[in-house]
């Protein structure tokens, strides 16, 4: 049996907007991000799916929300689908993080695999938690439609993964 699976990434919020690293901040949509959101529903009206998996933080959660209302589908949300941490670099803009902390980023830009920024998440742990979630998931769901509603990084580490992509 044939898995399906749509990997979808969250609407706009004000921090997209303004390039600001989010992270694991709980940020919502703006009204950019809730007209996405709908977009996204009108799409996937007509797609029959099994099941909706999302990420716990409001942007995901919201865009999977849209989506799950004409699919009578209750969304499974998942710590595991969170973006990865930036640590105390969340809340900042690159330029801002780059005067800050210019020798971390360095280290970081160097070696993301395996530098974290201060207090964050390294690239290489947040690849096996993506794909450790993946490969359990899609056990569970054998053969189903699957939306997974979730982060950029999500998405671009999980396809690194699957494609066998260095993720740098």
């Amino acid at each position: 049996m044939l898995t399906k699976l749509y990997l979808l990434r969250h609407g706009e919020t004000d921090w997209n907007q303004k390039s600001i690293f989010q992270g694991q901040t709980d940020i919502d949509l703006n009204e950019n991000g809730q007209n996405d959101a709908r977009k996204a529903a009108e799409i996937f009206q007509d797609i029959k799916l099994d099941q909706i998996y999302s990420s716990d933080l409001k942007r995901a959660k919201n865009t999977a929300l849209m989506i799950s209302q004409n699919k009578n589908l209750r969304i499974k949300e998942n710590k595991q689908l969170r973006e990865i941490c930036f640590g105390d670099w969340e809340g900042l803009s690159f330029s801002e993080i780059k005067k800050q902390y210019p020798k971390q980023v360095a280290s970081w830009q160097q070696d993301p695999l395996h530098y974290s920024p201060p207090a964050g998440e390294r690239l290489i742990d947040f690849k096996k938690r993506i794909v450790n979630f993946f490969k359990k998931m899609i056990k569970k769901n054998k053969g189903d439609k699957i939306l997974v509603v979730t982060h950029g990084g999500v998405i671009k580490v999980y396809l690194t993964a699957i494609l066998s992509i260095d993720p740098k």
